[in-house]
């Protein structure tokens, strides 16, 4: 373990993340300037790979020998890629119908529920049940991007903190040996945060409602149509 650490961190040269930071920095710069060659799969597998041939060359060529160590990352990321594919394949299989109307409190509870789920599907998981319903539930909303925000902070980040399976770090973490358990000590945590989360949500969802009450939005044809009906699941077989 000793030699794992050494390799990573103290004799690794600062140098070695400018690509890492560099490809962070074209994630977030090229869908504003360049938004037709980030659309293709193609050009992002191509800019990826370009990013990591510096750290392959860099470790291949370690005086420590630190491929075995590649690899071993490389097989950690293969099995997340499954779990993470797997759980978006199965709860993106269940869709939440029904009449649903976005009001502050149906959003809170909505979001309270995703913060739940986010433990036990993963986020990603949680993110695609609830993603749809709630944008459906928001259509006639003319203030509706603080609620996209919120369910990014809650649902797809801070929900996940409870099990391996919410958070890909703690599932790295679980691969390299930690209990699976252990992650529910974080409870206090996950409550601490997702509850200032939702408190804060639900008094700009309120004071964003009242404000739109004021002046309302006329519809737009793009708007989906709202659903009627009880609410209910659909591809609950997935659940299992």
């Amino acid at each position: 373990m000793t030699d794992v650490v050494s390799i990573a961190t103290y004799r690794t040269p600062s140098w070695a993340v400018t690509p890492f930071v560099g490809y962070l920095l074209l994630i977030a710069a090229l869908p504003l300037f360049a938004g037709r060659l980030w659309e293709s799969n193609r050009n992002k597998l191509f800019l990826a790979v370009l990013a990591g041939v510096p750290a392959i060359v860099a470790l291949a060529g370690h005086p420590d020998g630190a491929l075995p160590q590649l690899f071993r990352t490389g097989c950690d990321y293969v099995a997340f890629m499954a779990l993470l594919g797997s759980l978006f394949a199965i709860s993106g299989g269940i869709a939440l119908r029904g009449a649903l109307v976005g009001t502050p409190i149906v959003n809170t509870a909505l979001l309270a529920a995703g913060a739940i789920l986010a433990s036990l599907v993963g986020t990603t998981g949680a993110s695609a049940l609830l993603v749809r319903p709630m944008l459906r539930a928001n259509a006639h909303r003319a203030r509706a991007t603080h609620i996209v925000v919120f369910f990014i902070f809650i649902v797809a980040n801070a929900g996940g903190l409870l099990t391996p399976l919410g958070d890909p770090p703690l599932f790295l973490g679980f691969l390299r040996g930690v209990p699976f358990t252990w992650t529910l000590r974080l409870a206090p945590a996950w409550a601490l945060v997702n509850g200032l989360l939702l408190g804060l949500f639900a008094v700009l969802d309120e004071l964003a409602l009242r404000r739109e009450r004021r002046k309302p939005r006329p519809p737009r044809p793009s708007d989906p149509a709202i659903e009627i009906g009880p609410l209910r699941l659909e591809g609950t077989v997935n659940i299992v």
